[in-house]
Order: structure tokens, then sequence, then C-alpha cells
């Protein structure tokens, strides 16, 4: 509405406009600038100016730019920053690469630009990266053609380039696994054949050797061979259950020092070499602790194993002391060739052979250290090339009373009743003449060639023990042992499989299998086996 004076004397002029149009532009424009500034805090993207003449840039005050400093002045609702402020706080690595990319667009050479650096932020006193992209191209120009402002969009982008180094460094793993297991496989082609020709190639000239003498060589490579494949399995499987996480450790109260002395007498009869006197140490008269027996004697049997091959004359020592109250300290010391100092640091890693003419896996010593790990100790090595080796570990210290230890020798007997009748339950004619040739001297061997006849069998003759092959036709190891647990809850039923994964191991335990055996088979393991439960179901029965 406007007012202006009258030509007629007495009256006023009123002039009206009808503004609505404008006024919904008006509120139209504002209600598009609030939606494009949520847009912009919800981006998190920072729009600004950069006046080349006056060398400042130019942006929201409410954006959180991170930028306030001295020199910066307040103009209504925008912040003014100089330029050099501004490029002070990018990262000095990428502080040229940054500006270069700006010349290039004031130079007419790009249309755009569009760059990833990182700006220093301090908050509450620590400073800290972050990731920024920006964006920017030519605003104005002057009549010349130069550019006079530059207009562009920071965006902070710290989580996205964490997630993308967290992607590289999964790749990165992801090819090194790949890469490990090509080496794992490559090596256990070349572990497995190694032993297997020595196998295959004297067996298939042993027939025809004439004298002896001759033979009884054969024999004895071939065993040897087949020790070295067993050994090269078995630690592949323990390496498979350490990776998987279900390495069984089973804890007992145990004679430390009849143990050690057990031990002892084990590697003695292992010692072929006359020029190495193998000791054992004892330092505490008596040492009744609650360990995992298996798996001390595992490690202990393993460097002892090292300490052989590796010493060619002089002596093998090994004991254990209590060390902090807390810890027994375990070594095992020769005087053989010794390691390079260089090449400690890598004698603990899989597939590691410090001598590649030397017979075993190169396996052992990792096995070793993810048992004692898993049992919280510690292991490490100290040697001296041209003097030898101590390899040492450290497992926590549980000690008990000797009524607990006599008390489980109590429960066992010496000497299981010979002719016991063991039911072999296997369809396979090979494994079953394997398993009677390792059997028949202790036992009296009942043969089932499927798991139907095998619950007959049981039924005819009450055997003492049950082999149960898992695979068989017309009842299945499982449907057998089902059959027969209902006859008998207490009867010894031992699996035999090739299957070695955890879940095959829980579906076999709860099947009613009171243990099982793996194949390839171990005739002295299964002996053992066999005998300790017999034991236990003399005590129980």
């Amino acid at each position: 509405m406007i007012l202006t004076p009258s030509k007629h004397k007495g009256f006023i002029d009123v002039f009206c406009v009808d503004n609505t149009e404008l006024a919904e532009t008006q509120q139209m424009l504002r209600s598009a600038n609030h939606k494009l500034s949520m847009s912009l805090d919800v981006a998190n993207i920072v729009p600004w100016k950069w006046d080349l003449e006056k060398g400042t840039m130019l942006c929201d005050v409410n954006r959180p730019v991170e930028l306030s400093h001295d020199d910066s002045m307040m103009n209504e609702d925008q912040l003014s920053v100089p330029d050099y402020q501004y490029f002070a706080k990018i990262c000095k690595e990428d502080r040229e690469r940054v500006k270069k990319a700006y010349k290039e667009l004031t130079e007419g050479n790009v249309s755009k630009i569009k760059e990833e650096y990182r700006v220093i932020v301090r908050k509450n006193g620590v400073a800290r990266y972050e990731w920024v992209e920006a964006q920017a191209t030519v605003d104005k120009r002057d009549e010349k053609g130069n550019p006079i402002t530059l207009i562009g969009s920071s965006l902070v982008i710290t989580g996205r380039k964490k997630m993308e180094e967290d992607l590289i460094t999964a790749k990165e793993k992801a090819e090194e696994s790949n890469r490990l297991k090509s080496a794992f496989l490559a090596n256990m082609s070349h572990e497995i054949r190694t032993p297997l020709n020595a196998i295959v190639g004297f067996s298939s000239i042993l027939a025809d050797a004439e004298e002896p003498e001759e033979k009884e060589e054969y024999i004895n490579i071939i065993e040897n061979n087949n020790t070295l494949l067993l050994q090269l399995v078995g630690d592949i499987l323990d390496l498979s259950k350490i990776e998987s996480g279900t390495l069984e450790f089973v804890y007992s109260d145990i004679d430390l020092n009849a143990l050690f002395q057990e031990l002892e007498e084990s590697a003695r009869l292992r010692q072929k070499n006359d020029a190495v006197v193998i000791r054992y140490l004892p330092e505490m008269p008596d040492c009744f602790v609650n360990i995992e027996k298996n798996r001390l004697t595992q490690v202990v049997t393993n460097m002892m194993n090292n300490a052989m091959k590796f010493t060619p004359s002089g002596s093998i020592t090994f004991g254990y002391h209590l060390k902090n109250t807390d810890f027994l300290y375990f070594y095992i010391t020769d005087t053989g060739y010794g390691i390079e100092k260089d090449k400690k640091d890598t004698v603990f890693g899989r597939f590691v052979k410090l001598d590649s003419f030397s017979q075993g896996t190169g396996l052992g010593l990792s096995i070793c250290q993810s048992i004692v790990e898993n049992l919280g100790g510690e292991i490490g090595v100290e040697s001296e090339p041209g003097k030898g080796s101590t390899f040492w570990f450290t497992l926590p210290y549980r000690p008990v009373e000797l009524k607990s230890v006599r008390e489980q020798k109590e429960h066992r007997l010496n000497k299981v009743e010979s002719k016991l009748t063991v039911l072999i339950a296997e369809d396979n004619e090979s494994n079953f003449l394997l398993f009677e040739s390792i059997l028949k001297r202790q036992y009296n061997i009942l043969h089932a060639w499927d798991g139907e006849e095998a619950v007959e069998l049981f039924k005819q003759y009450n055997p003492h023990l049950i082999l149960m092959d898992i695979n068989m036709p017309k009842k299945t190891g499982y449907e057998a042992t089902q059959l027969i647990r209902e006859m008998s809850p207490t009867v010894p039923i031992m699996a035999v499989t090739a299957y070695v994964y955890a879940e095959d191991e829980e579906r076999i335990l709860n099947s009613g299998f009171d243990a099982y055996t793996s194949k390839p088979i171990n005739a002295q393991k299964l002996q053992s086996d066999i005998v300790d439960l017999l034991k236990k179901q003399l005590i129980f029965m």
C-alpha cells in the first residue's frame, strides 16, 4: 500500500499492489533454502566460496568446519578464513598435492577438481586428523577471463576412509590366507610324497630281496617312513584342531617326576646314537600337579626329538623347576649345532626347517607354541651356533596333594587280563587284517562284515570290546551301536573313522561311542586306547 498527497485538497491518494505472488515466491525460496540447509547438515557438506583477490574463504558460520582461528572474521552469518590458514591445517603430506590441483583449476587446465586430503582438527586440546573430500569450480572471472572467485564444498569422509582401509586390510589378509593355503598345499604335497615314495618303492622291491639283511634294511626304511608319514598326518590334524579351536585339553593330577622319568626312558629307547647321552635332571624332590599330561608329553617329546636330530654328539639334558612360585619352567638343553641369531625368531613358524635335509614336517614347534599358549604359558629358545640350544616353556603351577595322585593310581589296573574278546566290525578286508595283526596276540578276535552282523555277533558272544567302523553296509556303525546300546549300556565301543573334523568327533561321542580312532591306524596308540577302555570297564563293571 502506497499513500501520496492528492491533487484534490483534503484527499490522499492510496495505491494498493497485490504482492501475493511475490510473498508466495519468497516463502517458497525460504522453504527451499531451509531444505537445502537441512540436506547439507544431514550430509555433513560444507559449501564455501574462495575470494582469490582478497585471499579469504567464506563459509556458513553454522557449519562444522573446525577452522576457527584468531585471524578468522565474522561477517553476519559468514565465517571469513584466510586461505593461508586453511592450507596450514592441511596435512603436510597432502598440502602440495592440493595446492597443485587448485592451480590447475585457476589456470584453466581443468573445469573442476575433486581432492581427498587430511586436515588437522583440535578438540579439547587434542589434535587428530579428519579426512575431507573437496570439490571446486570457478564461480566468477574478470574481463580478462581470470578467475576471481571459486565455489565448492567440503565433505568429511573419515568414516568412509576407515572403511576403505579396513577393506584393503581384509583384502590383504584374504590374499595372504590364499598364499599360505597354496604354500601349505605345496608343502603337504612334498612332505607326503617323500615318505610315501620310500614306502611304495621299498615295498615293491621287498619281495625280490633275497638276503635277510637286505630285507631287514628295507623293512626298517619302510617302518621309519611310515612313522614319519603318521607324524605328518598327526601334525596336520593337530594344526587343523588348533585353527578351529577344537584342540582338547584334559587336566589330571600327576606325579611330574614319574612322568619325566618315563620320558627319559622313552627318549633313550628312541635314541640310536651312542655318542649322545640323554639325562633327566630332577630339581624338585616331589612335584604333584594338576596339568594337561598328554599335551605336556607331546611338547616335551617334540622338543626332545628335535634335539636328537641336531645333536651328533654330547648330551641332551631336560627337566623343570619352579619359577616365581606361579609357573613351572621346563627346558630341553642340547650340545648340538645351535641356531643362527637371525633364524631364532623363525623356528616356531609353520613348515620352518633350519636344515632342509633333515626329516620332519616343520610343524612340530609351531604346534608346541600353540599348545603352550593355550595352556597359559610362554615358549622360547636360547641358542649359540656351535654350542647348542635350550628350548624352554612355562606352564601355570597347580600343586595337588599326594593323596589325590595315589587315589588315581589305585583306580587303574596294571595289567588287563589277556585273551579278552574283541569284536571288529569292518567291511574292508585289508583293514580287518591290519586290526587282526595288531590285536590277535592279546585278544580273541571276532569279525563282522557289516553292522547287522555286528549286532548278531554281540548277542551271541557278548565281547569285552567292539571296534566299529562308521561306514558299513546294511547297518551303519551309528545304527549298530544304537541297537547294541539297548542291550548293553556299558560295553566299550570304539568308532573307527576317517573323519577328523570337530563336528564328526562330537557326533561320534554323542552317539553311544566311548572313544574313536582315526585312520590311518597307529598300532601302539590303538593298543593303548583299547587297554584304557578295558581298564575302565573292569573297574566300574
